[in-house]
């Protein structure tokens, strides 16, 4: 029995012994931070400190959003090798590109001694947010609403709009979030388009759904455009988290058209406007609907208001239930055509049929020539989500927020128009001038050519 003791000890003291020397060495790291100078680089800073001199540094950096497989960016800063290393490292979102306000950045630093001990610190993690604002935050449920520059009921009123957002989408979609979501509310547009970067002009606000995330600026003359911007905004969260794929796409009239049935009915403009299309049978192809809407801002609302009338025809004679598995099936990569048939029974083509009687409208044309299905357009978590009316009309009224298109432009977009006379007429000019040497070239070399061989031939001749 004593023997069997001993033997126990000695098997637990082995055991304890193995793990003291298989076990990574401690990290020594000092004043290990993020230094924001926001929103155009971050700078990562700290004193790494060994034993013996340190032989090389890698800090190891990202975020934390929604992705296909796990990604770690790293970087190698410069350093003179020493027993204690002050290293540095910036990370210019002006080559990169910004992520979007409020998301989280997270860093840590690896590094080996000339001895080959390996050290690893501790990952630590940033809000990427300016500090000159006086952020609040309302939240509830899953909701948080940050702002500034506002008063507290109107938080409140974002906060109730957006509650009520996602009540929508669960009832008309069975969409509901996966963890918390954030929405940054900017007082004006100024202030948020100066907190991203490479966004055009007429930027009214963003969603990024990988990060679970949106940010707007305030009309400042309408609340329910704001209200419904939230709406509209979160329920493009919503889609984008719930059919996440990496291989598969959603067409841009059933993305749209959630998030413009979640805000409700059509307002009169756009009423309007989908009327009068249909008694001038100029609706829009509901195939060439699948990808990027137009930049012209009246062809681009007939496709938002067509968009909302076809996912509404779909939720009310279908039932939600059948949104939900289309939503599904796109996520597992199903093409729209087979997921549509496979759920309702008839394919692109066979919706719009279906959704124009419906409206009593005309049959859709149909071409001797095979249609064109566009590869489908997946809705980027970059990409502008416009919530600014155009500035022609006093306030926000037919221009829904959206993930494509210029429908939310400040100003009109400029007529496309070609190249001036002048500069065209220079330009001809050019690529004769040019045509003319290479003709004289090769004219020369065909003449030189010819001198050299007649000169072969008379001398084998004399010779």
């Amino acid at each position: 029995m004593r023997n069997h003791i001993i033997l126990f000890l000695l098997l637990i003291g082995m055991l304890f012994t193995g793990r003291h020397a298989n076990a990574a060495p401690h990290a020594d790291v000092e004043d290990d931070r993020a230094a924001l100078a926001f929103p155009n680089s971050v700078t990562f800073s700290a004193t790494l400190k060994s034993g013996a001199p340190i032989a090389s540094i890698a800090l190891e950096y990202g975020n934390e959003q929604q992705t296909c497989g796990d990604v770690t960016a790293k970087a190698f800063p410069s350093f003179t090798p020493s027993n204690a290393v002050n290293v540095s490292w910036t990370w210019d979102m002006r080559q990169s590109g910004s992520l979007p306000p409020g998301s989280t950045l997270w860093w840590r630093w690896r590094y080996t001694d000339e001895t080959g001990a390996q050290f690893t610190s501790e990952t630590k993690t940033a809000v990427w947010l300016d500090d000159e604002h006086p952020w609040q935050t309302i939240s509830e449920g899953d909701l948080n609403i940050h702002w500034y520059g506002l008063d507290t009921s109107f938080a409140r009123t974002m906060l109730d709009a957006g509650l009520e957002g996602l009540r929508r989408n669960k009832d008309q979609a069975g969409l509901t979030p996966e963890g918390e979501i954030d929405v940054y509310v900017y007082p004006n547009y100024d202030d948020m388009r100066d907190a991203i970067l490479y966004e055009p002009s007429w930027t009214g606000g963003l969603a990024y759904s990988d990060f679970n995330i949106v940010i707007m600026g305030v009309s400042g003359s309408d609340a329910a455009w704001d209200k419904n911007t939230v709406i509209h905004e979160l329920t493009h969260v919503l889609v984008g988290h719930f059919a996440f794929s990496c291989i598969g796409t959603i067409p841009t009239w059933l993305n749209e058209g959630l998030a413009m049935y979640s805000e409700g009915e059509l307002d009169s403009g756009m009423k309007s406007m989908l009327e009068r299309a249909i008694r001038d049978n100029s609706l829009i192809s509901l195939r060439s609907l699948n990808s990027s809407f137009s930049e012209l801002p009246e062809k681009a609302n007939l496709s938002y208001a067509q968009s909302q009338s076809v996912v509404k025809f779909l939720i009310e004679t279908y039932g939600q239930e059948k949104i939900t598995e289309l939503l599904i099936a796109l996520r597992d990569a199903t093409p729209i055509d087979n997921a549509l048939r496979e759920i309702y029974g008839f394919d692109t083509d066979g919706l719009e049929d279906e959704w124009r009687k419906s409206l009593d409208a005309a049959p859709r044309p149909v071409s001797a020539q095979p249609t064109s299905q566009p590869t489908p357009t997946f809705v980027p978590t970059y990409a502008p989500i416009s919530g600014v009316p155009l500035a022609v009309t006093p306030t926000p009224y037919a221009i829904p927020t959206s993930s494509f298109g210029d429908a939310g432009t400040t100003e009109k977009p400029p007529e496309r128009t070609g190249p001036p006379i002048a500069l065209t007429i220079v330009l001809l000019c050019f690529c004769l001038l040019f045509l003319l040497i290479i003709g004289v070239v090769v004219l020369g070399l065909v003449v030189r050519r010819e001198n050299y061989k007649a000169a072969k031939e008379k001398e084998v001749k004399n010779g």
